[in-house]
């Protein structure tokens, strides 16, 4: 059993509370008002009593009553078995992402350095980061606008957001009085979760992902988190790149099997 990856598993699970949850025999079904899988899928976190088989016709039926595409997480800690199962049912695998984790606790000052520098970058080109412990309309907005790659609708995106109970940081880069960039950090069990990343097409490859992580891990060493995690999709190697230039080194890897 990979402990940390179940950890994590069930600090995303709260970090984005969807619209309707399921708990049936060790597994856990999520439904929201969209098509990403993130949050319409079934995550298979603890032991089964039931037969695979049986459970899978009926995750389909749940799916399939929802117009859904049946959808599992899976991750090293799934039993081969099911992930055998899946795929003799012509379920196909894709999106593989990589969960990432970065020590804080003695990153405080280099964080702090890293964000002088960056604002003295920031002062040059007329652009700055703003953090906010509420989702205020404007970031709402620029969260929902820019580029996530998600397949969700605004009304149950914002639901789903302003549902998070755990301490939140909203951090939004400026240029001028537009957002260009935004990203979320949750904090819960000693460790902040940064969750979508989003900088505006015009403005990538420009550093201000790195900027962005920097400033939400500064604060969250300041809540007192020891750890910081995100998720990454294995094809963006830029991302990665980026991650791993800040100090993020993989912890395991998931993936989703679809019919």
């Amino acid at each position: 059993m990979n402990f940390a990856a179940l950890r994590y598993e069930e600090l995303a699970l709260n970090a984005f509370p969807v619209l309707h949850t399921e708990v049936y025999d060790g597994w856990i079904l999520r439904f929201s008002g969209g098509t990403a899988h993130e949050g319409n899928c079934v995550s298979p976190l603890y032991l089964s009593t039931k037969a695979y088989e049986d459970k899978i016709e009926y995750c389909e039926n749940k799916f399939r009553e929802k117009g859904l595409p049946c959808v599992f997480k899976m991750t090293a800690n799934v039993p081969a078995a099911l992930d055998q199962q899946l795929a003799m049912r012509e379920y196909e695998q894709q999106d593989k992402t990589y969960i990432m984790e970065c020590r804080l606790t003695n990153e405080g000052e280099s964080l702090k350095n890293a964000q002088g520098d960056a604002a003295g970058a920031s002062a040059a080109s007329g652009t700055q980061i703003r953090l906010t412990r509420t989702m205020d309309d404007s970031w709402l907005e620029a969260f929902l606008s820019l580029d996530g790659g998600d397949c969700i609708c605004p009304e149950s995106a914002r639901a789903m957001l302003t549902a998070i109970r755990n301490p939140v940081y909203c951090a939004a880069l400026y240029e001028n009085d537009r957002i260009i960039g935004c990203g979320l950090g949750v904090v819960e069990d000693g460790k902040i979760g940064l969750y979508d990343i989003r900088v505006h097409n015009d403005f990538r490859q420009k550093g201000i992902g790195a900027r962005i992580c920097r400033a939400i891990m500064e604060e969250g060493r300041r809540e007192g988190a020891d750890t910081a995690f995100l998720q990454v999709s294995a094809a963006n190697r830029p991302a990665v790149r980026l991650y791993q230039s800040i100090g993020f080194e993989e912890v395991y890897t998931y993936w989703y099997r679809i019919r």
